[in-house]
């Protein structure tokens, strides 16, 4: 099928069209896409733990669903086909290395705008048997895939609509990247520099001893929504290096962040008794940061734009973030690291 044709028919721009061409192209996978219907296809959904109004708004758009929005034309079978190939050829894609995708979140078949959950629907089994074969355990299994009705909320709450904007996100966690262990998720990487992830440079990391190198391993952490309880996040901790070592292959003695929430700026707002500061002081910060305000709103106000006009001011955490703004500051996100125990 010609991804042009395709593009055309559901609004996709330049960008979309040469991913699906790209896609189109690589190898045809081992095992045939096959999306879960029927009981399989709700054990599926409740996996990834959707909420109410998306689950129901998506068994309305499953393929034999019985409605019109169940009757798939050939062209959607084919993003749908073009998304698993490209997840099945980056399966076991090497730590520190990024592929783009799609969001899609501005189509208007809402088919198209969460096309990604069918592809994914459909590795669920296989990300099952290659988590066991790593050792995972299957609760980690289950709680990474749980994040995607995490995501598939914020899209929501984002854009009012169904959608899957960090599709490329939830991607990660189907090429072996992305494991939510305890209070946090562990991403295998790499020291160095990439996007707004920092580090020293290389004769200043080798200083700092052994396993602090650019290129050594490291387990990136990430903060799932409603985290950094201190206890969960101590214990998840506790677990990383053993994690790393017996699940991932490697033995990384450093762990980096990189978020708004390391901003040093919130630590006069939000007091001693605050859960962020507690967890920012854990870290040592590294480089000058990045601007962080985009990150703020998406995380603070589930707001896709900056806005400072419309931003609600309820929390003392919202008003902070609105008023410094107004004053002429600005807000960070910051790379911190730790060390391993």
């Amino acid at each position: 099928m010609d991804s042009g044709a395709v593009a055309e028919r559901f609004g996709l721009g330049a960008g979309e069209r040469a991913w699906l061409e790209e896609a189109a192209l690589l190898p045809e996978p081992v095992r045939a896409l096959v999306v879960p219907s029927g009981a399989q296809a709700a054990r599926v959904l409740d996996l990834f733990a959707l909420e109410a109004v998306d689950r129901v708004e998506v068994e309305g758009l499953w393929p034999g669903s019985g409605g019109p929005w169940g009757v798939w034309p050939p062209e959607l079978w084919y993003v749908v086909e073009c998304m698993y190939r490209r997840l099945c050829a980056d399966a076991e894609l090497a730590a520190g290395q990024w592929r783009d995708w799609p969001s899609l979140v501005g189509v208007e078949d809402p088919r198209v705008r969460v096309a990604s959950l069918w592809a994914f629907a459909a590795m669920v089994g296989a990300q099952f048997a290659s988590h066991g074969a790593r050792g995972v355990e299957r609760s980690v299994t289950a709680a990474t895939l749980a994040d995607v009705g995490v995501q598939m909320g914020r899209s929501r709450r984002m854009f009012g609509r169904l959608s899957l904007e960090t599709a490329s996100w939830v991607a990660a966690q189907f090429r072996g990247r992305l494991f939510w262990v305890g209070g946090l998720q562990f991403e295998p990487a790499l020291l160095g520099n990439q996007g707004g992830v920092e580090w020293y440079a290389p004769e200043e990391a080798r200083g700092l001893g052994p396993g602090m190198g650019v290129g050594d391993p490291v387990l990136r952490l990430h903060i799932p929504t409603g985290g950094l309880d201190p206890v969960a996040v101590q214990e998840a901790l506790g677990r990383a290096r053993g994690f790393a070592r017996e699940c991932l292959g490697i033995d990384p003695v450093v762990a980096t962040c990189t978020s708004w929430l390391l901003d040093p700026q919130w630590g006069p707002v939000l007091g001693e008794g605050s859960n962020i500061v507690g967890f920012q002081r854990r870290f040592t910060l590294v480089g000058a940061g990045v601007p962080g305000e985009s990150d703020v709103f998406r995380f603070v106000f589930g707001m896709a734009r900056v806005d400072v006009g419309g931003a609600p001011r309820r929390t003392r955490l919202e008003r902070a973030v609105v008023e410094r703004l107004e004053s002429g500051g600005s807000w960070q996100v910051r790379t911190g690291w730790l060390r391993l125990p």
